[in-house]
């Protein structure tokens, strides 16, 4: 097992967290996980409307030595990706990107989870990344279809033969806590979740993203809050986890207080991280980055 510190350093490097606002997508990957020695494998998701999305399964494994990545770096080569048919099946996380770049950023994350026992699923939302294309426009925050592409990721991965189906948490930033706390509401699969910079819904923040900046149209499809935590908690039992950062100025605090008042969940713990922000170097796993591994380990295994 590599050193937290090491873990940690990977996390900063590879995870570039995205605000809540308006679309952002790129569609070129700078790397993928084997450049953490990773063994994954990559996979077609179809969604309920046709769109095909790409997505990464890393299974729960060992951490490669320095020595290790660099030698299959050399060889242009990525770790074999090998499954035995009496694997033990393991509990899994998806996790859930915001609203730019691309699936990449969530690599140090998967490493991080993959070593201490969890399978790991990411993937990008249709029109980012390697997923189909999708006609985005910058300034609309959301797309409701991203619900589909969410639903469709879970339906996949519950069938992996190494996934615990009973065992299955998701874990969002931003705009993918959002629709993560709706995919935890409403599929008896997901029995945990973690959000970090979550909102009650959009109506609620929108002011809060035109002070930050005032000249950008944003728009709100009409059905986006639909799927929204406030219209949903009543819904919601399972253990959750919301982070959230004490100076966060697009997702203030008051948002996951609120949210963690009105769930039915009999494990519902929060976390404000002094003098953290949102996104970018001022995030929460930025800022208190080891403690941040820790405690959400600490709470998918508690709860997963």
């Amino acid at each position: 097992m590599k050193s937290i510190k090491k873990i940690v350093v990977f996390v900063i490097v590879l995870h570039v967290c995205n605000s809540a606002g308006a679309l952002k997508p790129d569609t070129i990957y700078s790397w993928k996980p084997d450049a953490m020695g990773l063994m994954y494998k990559e996979y077609d998701v179809k969604t309920s409307d046709g769109y095909t999305l790409k997505a990464w399964f890393c299974p729960a494994q060992t951490a490669l030595s320095d020595d290790s990545i660099k030698y299959y770096s050399q060889l242009n080569s990525m770790r074999e990706y090998k499954y035995k048919p009496d694997t033990v099946k393991k509990p899994t996380i998806i996790i859930c990107n915001g609203d730019g770049g691309n699936m990449q950023q969530l690599v140090g994350f998967a490493a991080v989870y993959c070593w201490f026992g969890f399978n790991v699923m990411t993937f990008d939302w249709r029109g980012f990344g390697e997923s189909q294309a999708f006609p985005v426009d910058t300034n609309v925050v959301a797309y409701p279809e991203f619900i589909l592409d969410y639903d469709a990721v879970v339906d996949f991965t519950k069938q992996l033969p190494t996934v615990d189906s009973d065992r299955m948490g998701v874990f969002g930033f931003s705009t993918g806590a959002f629709m993560s706390f709706y995919i935890a509401a409403k599929r008896p699969e997901i029995k945990a979740m973690v959000g970090r910079g979550i909102f009650t819904c959009y109506a609620d923040i929108i002011e809060n993203l035109k002070k930050i900046n005032p000249t950008r149209p944003l728009i709100i499809p009409e059905t986006m809050d639909d799927y929204s935590p406030k219209n949903n908690w009543h819904d919601f039992k399972k253990p959750v986890f919301l982070i959230v950062g004490d100076l966060d100025e697009r997702t203030p605090k008051e948002n996951s207080i609120e949210i963690l008042q009105n769930v039915k969940s009999n494990v519902r713990e929060l976390w404000i991280v002094d003098k953290a922000g949102h996104g970018g170097w001022e995030a929460p796993e930025i800022i208190d980055r080891y403690l941040f591994i820790k405690k959400t380990v600490q709470f998918f295994q508690e709860n997963l």
